[in-house]
């Protein structure tokens, strides 16, 4: 591609994030580096990974090059964008007509950094070199991103971010005055009128008062933050650094507005009111509602859909409907064609680009802002009309429609009718949440009942509730897919639709979680019409159409539950992971799914290897085995069993194809406390296969007897397998510390998340050959 400006002082002229413009096909990867290591282009990014370091660390696990012949004059470093392994140092080396350049960074750690190289007075760049360089004890593996390379004038810079940096806490033409005295009523009464808002006052008095409730911590979230001083061209996505500059790290802008909202008006807070409009302030003056140039790079159609507009749409839109008092006339209109203009004008243009929102969760995602912010504008369109009359209707109207029909079409593409939802339970709930907000507001704007706009086919979904709902203390679904938290306000819209499913059971867990009380002041609004405890479990409940079930069984009082995970064709957002299996037992997770992680992470592909599951996979020298990804074949269980008894098979060889010739699965269980895990396989090519479990518990091996106990807080598991079984207990890498801070950053994940911990346990049972049975027998029993 061209030499690029992205402002006046940085230009680029490497877009690997852009699949067409990607010039990775230049790049020679040099051999000698890591084992099993890949390099490919994927949607954002070009990816590599690797399975296990080089032994020597003076060899760079990955070393790529090319040649090239760019006018670097106006410039006086080379920057280049990527996520590498903490610790790992990245050398970079740049041919010049002056000689070479190179630099060699210091240790990653667990951000993407864009690494500096200055040029030393070159004009003309003619080859470049990367080298990553990491400790064989611990890069076993790994993923890692290189985004884009580009060039910066120091100077220029400078001068440049001191533009952009023009902002206080004044706001005089467009804020009143600190001395202004609200009356802390709803502006449009859309999100909660002012009867509403009392009874939610009332309910915080009963329940200790504002220090008491979650929604305190948010917003004292909110007001140690500056957002003058996080405002940009850009806006972050949430606290996602994937597509962001490494300078605007830690810029939250998004959410905080929308929880001092909140809490101005339940807690009577002029200062937080106040706190909020500069909020929506600062995100009408970002010139751009997206995380970074990449949506906006002059001569290239890459861009991240409207997940950010939505959201500040959204953001906005409460901000104005609750706290709508503390804007001049001024400021109030620079808002509303923000959302006309930028807001809706992407969210439309995403709808009529890209029929795939339609078959996910993404027309539902966008969709809040998108309503929300047309019946805001509903409310205030036309803006001007003397000498004219006024129109009877808003001409917003029929767009506001328009929008709730594309949500239909979008429910009616993705909900499954025997209430399953493919890419799992955290995606679900913030679709449903998103869905049934969108309903809600709707329904008030146009006085009609929420429940009865709410598509019939979400009722349904009380199945999956059950299937997922998990019986572990400390999970309040068992996290299949790209899962990390499930999101609240879903929880609770799902639990005031169905009173009488599990809904009940993952909200009730969910409050317990956030001190008794919700996070939100519509949570607070629907709990009063939610029972207090959701019904009991059945004995074997399936989902046949996505391809799980679940079988829950009692062992002196304590829930055995054992979920399988089986396939639709073609499903998205899910693992490398049909066939693997969770085992609850005694309020603990004895087979664990760790789902995933916060996506700025690579650690979130890894969570994806079929290595990191509960499966059976084949071993071979230098490489990944790994099914495809989606596979496009339905694999279903096929099971029987009551309060006592249980037994499922599943053929799953389907997605293997070069690996498994056969491959079939049996789990039978004669009573609660026993179950045997067979595996009949053959192989195609491979040295045999490995049996993993994982979990978050200790596991103690006897390698001798054949034994392996996993000790949980109320009871244990005892694991036996044959002769000829290779075991060993590993500890995988997982989360490192620091990411535990940056989920802090969203309270609203943080406070209902189960954390991840730094390593994850793993027994591997190895059986050699190119077929046979393996068997595992589990023992359960109280403590």
């Amino acid at each position: 591609m061209q030499l690029t400006p992205i402002n006046s002082a940085e230009a680029i002229f490497e877009a690997f994030f852009d699949e067409t413009l990607s010039g990775l096909p230049q790049w020679t990867v040099h051999g000698g580096g890591a084992e099993g290591l890949q390099v490919a282009q994927r949607w954002a990014w070009v990816q590599y990974e690797w399975q296990r370091a080089p032994a020597d660390p003076a060899t760079p696990a990955l070393r790529m090059s090319r040649t090239l012949d760019l006018n670097c004059g106006d410039y006086e470093t080379l920057m280049f964008s990527l996520m590498a392994p903490p610790g790992a140092r990245v050398a970079l080396v740049a041919g010049t007509e002056a000689g070479e350049r190179r630099m060699l960074s210091t240790p990653f750690a667990h951000q993407k950094r864009e690494l500096l190289l200055p040029l030393g007075g070159a004009r003309r760049i003619t080859a470049l070199t990367l080298e990553i360089y990491v400790d064989s004890r611990q890069m076993v593996g790994v993923v890692g991103w290189l985004n884009w390379i580009g060039l910066q004038h120091g100077g220029q810079l400078e001068r440049y971010l001191r533009q952009v940096a023009r902002f206080d806490e004044r706001w005089e033409d467009y804020l009143q005055p600190e001395s202004f005295e609200p009356a802390f009523e709803p502006a449009y009464g859309l999100h909660l009128t002012g009867a509403e808002l009392a009874e939610a006052r009332a309910a915080v008095a009963k329940g200790g008062g504002p220090k008491a409730s979650p929604l305190w911590e948010q917003a004292e979230d909110a007001r140690r933050l500056v957002p003058e001083k996080m405002t940009t061209e850009y806006v972050n996505f949430w606290n996602d650094t994937r597509f962001s500059r490494e300078r605007d790290t830690g810029k939250h802008l998004l959410t905080h507005g929308a929880n001092a909202a909140q809490a101005s008006v339940l807690f009577r807070d002029k200062t937080l009111g106040r706190l909020a409009a500069r909020y929506a302030m600062c995100l009408a003056h970002s010139t751009r509602w997206d995380p970074s140039f990449l949506s906006w790079l002059p001569g290239c159609k890459w861009e991240h859909r409207a997940f950010v507009p939505s959201l500040v749409m959204y953001d906005c839109a409460l901000i104005l409907d609750l706290c709508g008092e503390w804007f001049t006339d001024y400021g109030r209109q620079l808002i509303l064609r923000r959302l006309a203009e930028e807001g809706q004008g992407t969210n439309n243009y995403n709808t009529w680009w890209w029929e795939y929102l339609f078959w996910c969760n993404q027309t539902a995602w966008f969709m809040p802002g998108r309503m929300y912010a047309y019946l805001v504008l509903e409310k205030t369109m036309p803006a001007r009309w003397d000498p004219y009359p006024k129109p009877a209707a808003s001409r917003v109207a029929p767009y506001t429609d328009l929008a709730l029909a594309d949500l239909y079409d979008n429910l009616a593409k993705i909900l499954l009718p025997d209430g399953g939802y493919t890419e799992g339970p955290m995606y679900f709930t913030f679709t449903a949440r998103q869905a049934m907000i969108t309903c809600y507001y709707y329904a008030r704007a146009r006085g009609k009942v929420s429940r009865e706009l709410i598509p019939p086919a979400i009722r349904a979904t009380a199945q999956m509730a059950e299937v997922l709902a998990s019986t572990a203390d400390d999970l309040q679904m068992i996290l299949i897919c790209d899962a990390q938290y499930i999101p609240q306000e879903g929880a609770a819209f799902l639990a005031w639709l169905m009173p009488d499913s599990h809904w009940v059971t993952v909200f009730r867990k969910s409050v317990a979680r956030t001190g008794g009380q919700p996070m939100t002041l519509l949570a607070q609004n629907l709990l009063r019409e939610v029972p207090a405890k959701g019904p009991e479990f059945r004995p074997l409940v399936e989902m046949p159409k996505i391809g799980q079930l679940a079988s829950h069984r009692k062992l002196g009082g304590e829930w055995v539950k054992l979920f399988l995970m089986g396939n639709q064709s073609g499903a998205s957002h899910t693992h490398e992971d049909k066939g693997s299996f969770v085992l609850e037992f005694a309020g603990d997770a004895f087979a664990r799914d760790f789902g995933s992680c916060d996506y700025s992470n690579p650690l979130a592909d890894v969570l994806k290897h079929c290595q990191r599951h509960n499966m059976l996979v084949p071993i071979a020298a230098g490489v990944r085995p790994r099914p495809a990804n989606p596979i496009f074949a339905d694999l279903t269980p096929q099971a029987r069993g009551d309060e006592m008894r249980f037994h499922a098979t599943m053929e799953l060889k389907a997605g293997w194809e070069g690996w498994f010739t056969r491959w079939t699965r049996m789990w039978d269980s004669r009573t609660p406390a026993e179950l045997t895990i067979t595996d009949d396989w053959a192989l195609e090519q491979g040295e045999g296969v490995t049996f993993y479990w994982t979990t978050t518990l200790p596991i103690t091996l006897d390698a001798k007897n054949r034994r392996a106990v996993i000790q949980g807080r109320r009871g244990r598991a005892t694991l036996t397998w044959g002769e000829g079984i290779e075991a060993v207990v590993e500890q995988l890498p997982l989360e490192e510390p620091i990411w535990k801070k940056v989920m802090q950053e969203r309270k609203e994940q943080y406070l209902v998340a189960t954390l991840h911990g730094e390593t994850q346990p793993r027994l591997a049972l190895t059986q050699r050959g190119r077929s046979g049975q393996l068997a595992v027998r589990v023992k359960l029993e109280l403590l």
